[in-house]
């Protein structure tokens, strides 16, 4: 198994021995250090590990995700830096459920706490609320899909990220193997420093604990200024114009989302290929979690995104981020048509924006249709049953006759717009000569 170690170094650690036992034990394991850029002594491992990652403004929650974007490996394995893994051996990682997040027991390395050990592994056993010091190991793409730890969450980030786990119904699996943790934060005062534990523990829970979702939302994109973004519009319009015309699009898609935010029942994830990583990422922190497709056809990357979904959720909404006039209340409504299996939205060009879903079934179809048609829908449709196809059809934008399209639309509801239509209709406005000719 491949697994990239993720350890992170705060500006006062001087204790780095565990690198060492890493390199020992797992010498086929990548380790990633991520450091405060304030601390000078953890520089001196630049030459010791895999990858030495400098962070400023450093916390425990933003080296964690610094570590996991910058990782090689499908396998990561969080390790807080005062662990001991000299009871951890290969044999353990060939129990880890790559769908499921994995942590191992606890023990203290002083006995005087053995009762302490017991209740967090109780704690882990029966409430399903493992501690960060006993190390995560968990499939990046799993990773992704929970969403990052906050980066906002001053303290309990590991708490807070198994909750968000929770919400989605991702279990935990633990390895009935122990990593020893240091006890010197219980030392001074044992009996005040479990009182403030178990008493962080209960607030935690009434402040991380959400309600499971039933329905995803999955947002397709990508970065709006690379060449791969709207390739066809790029052909007869200048890279400036369209790079500010995605911007746009991609401001109207985070005004959806924020509105979508508000139902506590869905869950909303970023959808990119690979070559957009870095845009993904940023943009994922507005939503609850990111997926990558490993497929570069869309009717297969779509299949490949509802079949891991439907793992999960009730129904699950694939939506283009290209559909100005396609609202958040658009895109929540498509969960409420029911007993329809299968819901669409049309466009005028014969195609889909959204496809709302709870039928496996689709999954047999959806590759094998020929994208860039004006048949698509037709084409897709004709084979699936319980459907529902939207009796309003949106305007999408490819290519340059749809700006005269979309403009002339909000032309006619100008007085109705939002401030980020006004905006879009003010660009379009602004250079409707490019597009009118």
């Amino acid at each position: 198994m491949k697994v990239s170690v993720i350890i992170p170094i705060g500006h006062k650690d001087q204790n780095f021995s565990l690198i060492d036992q890493i390199k020992e034990k797992f010498e086929s394991f990548e380790i990633i250090v991520a450091a405060s850029y304030q601390n000078n002594e953890a520089k001196k491992l630049e030459n010791k590990v895999d990858q030495f990652l400098s962070v400023h403004n450093s916390t425990r929650s933003k080296a964690l995700n610094v570590g996991a974007e910058n990782a090689k490996n499908d396998m990561l394995w969080f390790l807080h830096l005062d662990s001991n893994i000299s009871l951890i051996d290969y044999m353990d990682f060939e129990k880890v459920d790559d769908q499921k997040i994995n942590t191992f027991l606890l023990k203290f390395d002083d006995e005087k706490l053995k009762y302490n050990s017991v209740g967090a592994n109780l704690r882990t056993k029966y409430l399903n609320l493992p501690f960060g010091d006993q190390s995560f190991i968990i499939n990046k793409k799993l990773f992704n899909f929970i969403g990052e730890f906050t980066e906002s969450v001053d303290k309990g980030e590991d708490h807070e990220f198994i909750w968000k786990a929770k919400t989605i119904d991702v279990k935990v699996n633990i390895i009935s193997n122990y990593i020893l943790s240091s006890a010197i934060k219980y030392k001074e005062h044992p009996i005040l420093q479990t009182f403030n534990t178990v008493k962080d523990t209960f607030l935690q829970i009434f402040k991380f604990y959400k309600p499971k979702k039933k329905y995803v939302i999955c947002h397709f994109l990508k970065d709006p200024k690379s060449p791969k973004s709207k390739t066809r519009l790029r052909k007869d319009l200048s890279d400036d114009f369209v790079n500010e015309l995605n911007e746009n699009l991609i401001e109207l898609l985070s005004d959806n989302v924020k509105q979508i935010k508000k139902n506590k029942f869905i869950y909303q994830i970023s959808v990119s290929e690979k070559d957009h990583k870095d845009y993904a990422y940023k943009f994922s922190r507005m939503t609850d979690g990111l997926y990558f497709t490993s497929q570069n056809e869309l009717g297969a990357s779509m299949k490949e995104v509802i079949e891991f979904n439907l793992k999960y959720f009730k129904k699950v909404v694939i939506v283009g981020t290209d559909i100005p006039l396609l609202s958040a209340k658009d895109i929540i409504d498509s969960l409420k048509s029911s007993p329809a299996k299968n819901v669409f939205y049309p466009t005028l060009d014969g195609g889909f924006c959204l496809l709302a879903t709870s039928d496996d079934k689709i999954l047999d179809i959806l590759d094998k249709v020929k994208y860039g048609t004006d048949t698509v829908l037709s084409d897709l449709t004709k084979n699936v049953s319980k459907l529902l196809i939207e009796n309003k059809f949106y305007q999408d934008i490819d290519v340059k006759e749809d700006l005269l399209k979309v403009y002339k639309d909000l032309k006619e509801k100008v007085y109705s717009l939002n401030p980020t239509l006004k905006k879009l209709y003010t660009l379009l406005y602004s250079n409707q000569k490019k597009f009118s000719e």
